[in-house]
């Protein structure tokens, strides 16, 4: 790969960023796509749910190579750092350039590598950096959160190509041929609220956790932050210190770990003192507990000067008793892979304040048996709190084709490229390979791309440098 080549990458990122793009509001990106590849003498197609795609000639002289399809998705994870004013749906995301560490990151946001290096390098194709057979590029939407996009693909998109390659993977160095199944066991309902009868209110706020991709690193052990805020409302209710429950959020994403969980209470002031030396040594056995996974767990109280309304005690104990029964975290190990997680769940996100009570959680698996397990449990819990939740298919399963033709010339091209062997790894997470499989099981498919960390955290950093490498795995496969 040339110096200008990979400038060439970053600078097609850089465009991207400026363009706002979270989950579920892809119009602005959409739009952008279809100017663009217009501006490259493309005839791009646009669909009703808002994904793009265009078919690009192949380079003189490989035209009798057989059809591919190059894949990946417009939408982003936001997450944004405490503190930051920001507007997901307005704002752009400031993109910093670490030339010493070779590294992108972004001005207190997440940086959206995940899944715009993918599109960049997509990019890069189209505009001539790389010979290849005829080629349809599909970029789709909402694969964050549900694989919108991917489920509303035409079939007629997949016509007559043997081979897709999706780049939204997070290691340089391995190919992904399988992933798990998704569900979203989701609710929202209103509320009534009525007059408090303690005399102060105050806000609670435990923040400062690592979070992190619910799939990826959901093996971690993290805290939930939504989880462990509840535990510590569970607790005052086991020690008989009243409190009536006005507000409880945490979360920004389904399929992302919260970092960070606030709830504002109405108290009897004379409990203030107790419930601050409680929620102190809760947070120093939590400092304790998770002190080989997050780094320094904060917990603080502050006055909230209006007292507000708030919810009843039933309600509040089924709010409690919801979270702190719910699933949440590895559910079971795989049997067959080492170290691979089979099932998991993630409770997401959780918002109760007067507009209503929402919450979302993200399930994972392998095993369709554990995964309607999991499912089937989350629903009766939410039944038992009088919640009328709802399951959702968020993603297909992709199995692992012992036969691929696309994997044994990957593997062949990357060993020849490097000296060494490709890994070859299945996850615990989801991409769109398992919906695009359920839509053409004959087509032949990877994953792959550059070294992204922290992934939906605003933390999240693309090292630069492993970009080549996946450059020229897809350029040796294309070749071929």
């Amino acid at each position: 790969m040339t110096k200008e080549t990979l400038s060439l990458i970053i600078n097609n990122f850089m465009l991207i960023a400026k363009v706002p793009r979270p989950s579920h509001h892809e119009e602005k990106i959409s739009d952008f796509f279809m100017e663009w590849a217009k501006n490259e003498g493309l005839n791009p197609v646009k669909d009703s749910v808002n994904n793009v795609m265009f078919e690009v000639p192949a380079t003189a002289g490989m035209e009798d190579k057989p059809l591919g399809i190059i894949q990946a998705h417009m939408d982003m994870v936001l997450a944004v750092e405490d503190g930051k004013e920001f507007n997901p749906l307005t704002d752009t995301v400031t993109v910093k350039i670490n030339e010493k560490e070779g590294t992108l990151t972004a001005d207190g946001t997440s940086l959206g590598a995940d899944d715009g290096i993918g599109i960049a390098m997509a990019m890069a194709i189209v505009q001539g950096k790389m010979a290849h057979g005829p080629l349809k590029v599909i970029l789709t939407v909402c694969e964050e959160d549900g694989m919108i996009g991917a489920f509303n693909v035409d079939k007629s998109w997949l016509d007559g190509a043997s081979f897709l390659i999706n780049i939204d993977s997070e290691v340089a160095s391995e190919v992904l041929v399988s992933t798990a199944s998704g569900d979203s066991v989701h609710l929202d309902k209103k509320l009534s609220y009525v007059s408090p009868t303690g005399n102060m209110a105050i806000k609670i706020v435990l923040s400062n956790l690592q979070g992190g991709h619910s799939g990826m690193e959901i093996d971690k052990g993290r805290l939930n932050g939504i989880i462990g805020l509840a535990n510590f409302l569970k607790e005052l209710d086991i020690d008989g210190i009243k409190y009536e429950l006005a507000s409880l959020v945490g979360g920004t994403a389904g399929n992302a770990i919260p970092t960070k969980a606030s709830a504002t209470l109405v108290i009897d002031a004379y409990d203030k003192e107790k419930i601050e030396e409680k929620l102190s040594n809760y947070c120093d056995m939590l400092n304790e507990k998770y002190r080989d996974i997050e780094k320094d767990i904060k917990c603080e109280i502050t006055s909230v000067d209006t007292i507000p309304q708030v919810i009843s005690k039933e309600e509040k104990n089924n709010v409690v008793k919801f979270i702190t029964n719910v699933i949440d975290g590895i559910y079971t190990w795989s049997k067959d892979m080492e170290g691979l997680v089979e099932s998991s769940s993630n409770l997401g996100i959780f918002k109760l304040n007067e507009e209503g009570l929402s919450f979302t959680t993200m399930i994972r698996s392998s095993s369709a048996t554990k995964e309607k397990e999991i499912v089937d449990a989350e629903l009766k819990l939410a039944n038992e709190c009088a919640y009328d939740a709802t399951a959702t298919k968020m993603a297909d399963a992709w199995a692992y084709d012992s036969g691929s033709k696309l994997l044994k010339l990957a593997k062949e091209v990357y060993k020849n490229q490097n000296g060494e062997e490709i890994k070859v790894v299945a996850i615990h997470a989801g991409v769109e390979c398992g919906t695009f499989k359920s839509l053409k099981p004959e087509l032949d498919m990877i994953s792959v791309g550059p070294v992204i960390a922290g992934a939906h955290t605003v933390n999240e950093t693309l090292n630069i440098n492993s970009i080549p490498k996946v450059w020229h795995l897809v350029e040796g496969i294309l070749a071929e």
